[in-house]
């Protein structure tokens, strides 16, 4: 293809080497555009027409319904509008776990469950499929600036949207009770049961560990045997004081003893003794009848004195009846004695049966001693096991009575609108045929450009341009080569090439 550069304002392009390709301009795109049209026009009706028949028969009118949850923050709520509750959760992170909530799969599950596979495909098909469908069809939006939930489901019938999306809600708000009020009845239950199970073990192995080793109470018996050593080595001490002191007495005893006469005089009966008793007695008479003075008195107080100067001269020694008996005083110490010594055999032989009790009490303890490791093992898995049963069994407790209670009025989610069946439903026909046009219009376009090219420019048959001449003047230059003197009426001082072209030789 050749222009005619001649008498125009526009220079001549540099001409490519022969044999060479020059670089494509927007005329040479349009050109093979315009010569591969019926090519284009051909593609684009094909592609179009499947295109935009598939988009018309396939996309189907969607119904969308829409629900409203009002999300409060209420102190004397028992389920807060959050996955947790107090100052440090404002309402962006209030919403957001509401969200989360509302769209978890569980919530998807148990709105499933309730429905059935049927509810969601009408047409057949599996659980799993159904999920799938919920997943892809369900939606939560969040108004701005406000505490309102707003969750969307698409399907091609308005009735069965309104259905599942009512069931989505209604089992958001059962699970969102089990989710931040806690399951008293399956999870800690379970745990409070294993608890419970660990902790019998625990007090069978520490049961069995007493039995094996003839224990009734452990501390009780370690503390008993404690206090029995140290009862048996005061009683100890206590005897063997008792059977030195015993013997020490019993050694004086005797010593004192040994000096004592074993029988002595009891008593001596003489008559001048009793002749005398009954001059006194004479005398009492005389007195009741005559004074002091009279010679009868007078007399029986001489006799009287005589007598007892005679008694108190010894006259009377030896005379009269004698009686001898047992020193009651020696036999009194002899068997005082006799006490002590015995005293101090009994405390000596208490010593040695209290030292030989005290020696099985020392081993006893020792042998408490020694079991005090396992018995503290033992031990303090009786005490974690209960401990931990006991904090299961007060956590379900307090959810089982947190679920007993009803949301009331009082409920963090208040349900403003619930899904209603929408009258009318959007249709994707326009967009999708708008979209078949523009692909088959770029299609059609490259499969020409790409068609024009291989003809004209790569395939074998493809015209190549020849080198035009021009004629030699005295204005030609070597390195550029001719230059016009005027064009368009103005003289031509110099000329610069659009682009790097090969100089000709001199």
């Amino acid at each position: 293809m050749s222009r005619a550069y001649a008498g125009s304002g526009r220079p001549p392009p540099p001409t490519p080497p022969h044999g060479e390709r020059r670089e494509l301009d927007l005329y040479d795109l349009i050109e093979m555009m315009w010569s591969q049209r019926g090519t284009i026009l051909a593609v684009f009706l094909v592609i179009f027409i499947v295109g935009g028949a598939a988009a018309y028969f396939m996309l189907e009118r969607s119904y969308e319904a829409r629900a409203r949850l009002l999300v409060l923050l209420d102190d004397q709520d028992l389920t807060p509008g959050a996955a947790g509750s107090g100052d440090g959760f404002i309402i962006e992170q209030v919403m957001q776990s509401e969200a989360e909530i509302l769209n978890s799969e569980a919530v998807r599950r148990r709105a499933l469950e309730a429905l059935g596979p049927a509810a969601v495909l009408p047409e057949g098909g599996t659980e799993a499929l159904a999920l799938r469908t919920l997943r892809q069809s369900f939606a939560v939006e969040r108004a701005p600036n406000a505490s309102v939930l707003i969750p969307v489901l698409e399907s091609n019938n308005p009735a069965r949207s309104e259905t599942a999306l009512n069931a989505i809600i209604d089992a958001y708000i059962e699970y969102r009770q089990i989710v931040l009020t806690g399951d008293g009845f399956s999870g800690i239950a379970d745990r409070r049961m294993q608890a419970d199970a660990a902790h019998a073990a625990a007090l069978a192995a520490l049961d069995e560990f007493l039995r094996q080793n003839d224990i009734v109470d452990y501390e009780a018996d370690r503390a008993a045997a404690t206090t029995r050593v140290a009862t048996l080595q005061n009683q100890m001490l206590t005897a063997q004081s008792a059977a030195a002191a015993a013997r020490s007495a019993g050694s004086a005893i005797e010593e004192r003893v040994s000096g004592m006469p074993e029988s002595i005089e009891i008593y001596v009966d003489s008559s001048a003794e009793n002749q005398l008793a009954e001059l006194r007695l004479e005398r009492e008479r005389l007195l009741a009848r005559y004074l002091e003075a009279a010679p009868p008195v007078v007399a029986i107080d001489r006799e009287i004195a005589e007598l007892e100067e005679f008694i108190a001269g010894g006259g009377v020694a030896g005379l009269g009846n004698t009686r001898t008996g047992v020193n009651e005083v020696r036999q009194a110490l002899v068997e005082e004695q006799l006490r002590q010594e015995s005293q101090g055999v009994a405390q000596t032989s208490l010593a040695a049966s209290l030292r030989t009790q005290l020696r099985a009490a020392q081993g006893e303890v020792q042998r408490l001693r020694a079991l005090a490791p396992v018995f503290r093992r033992l031990a303090q898995d009786v005490t974690a096991t209960e401990a931990a049963a006991s904090l299961l069994a007060t956590q379900q407790a307090e959810a089982e009575a947190r679920q007993s209670l009803a949301p009331g009025s009082a409920d963090a989610i208040r349900i403003v609108e619930r899904a209603y069946a929408p009258p009318e439903g959007s249709s994707l026909r326009k967009l999708g045929v708008v979209a078949a046009f523009i692909f088959a219009a770029g299609t059609a376009v490259l499969l020409g450009l790409l068609r024009g090219y291989w003809i004209q420019h790569v395939s074998p048959n493809a015209p190549r341009l020849r080198r035009p001449v021009f004629q030699q003047t005295a204005e030609t230059t070597e390195a550029i080569g001719p230059m016009p003197s005027r064009v368009a009426g103005v003289p031509v001082l110099t000329r610069i090439p659009q682009r790097a072209a090969p100089l000709g030789r001199r």
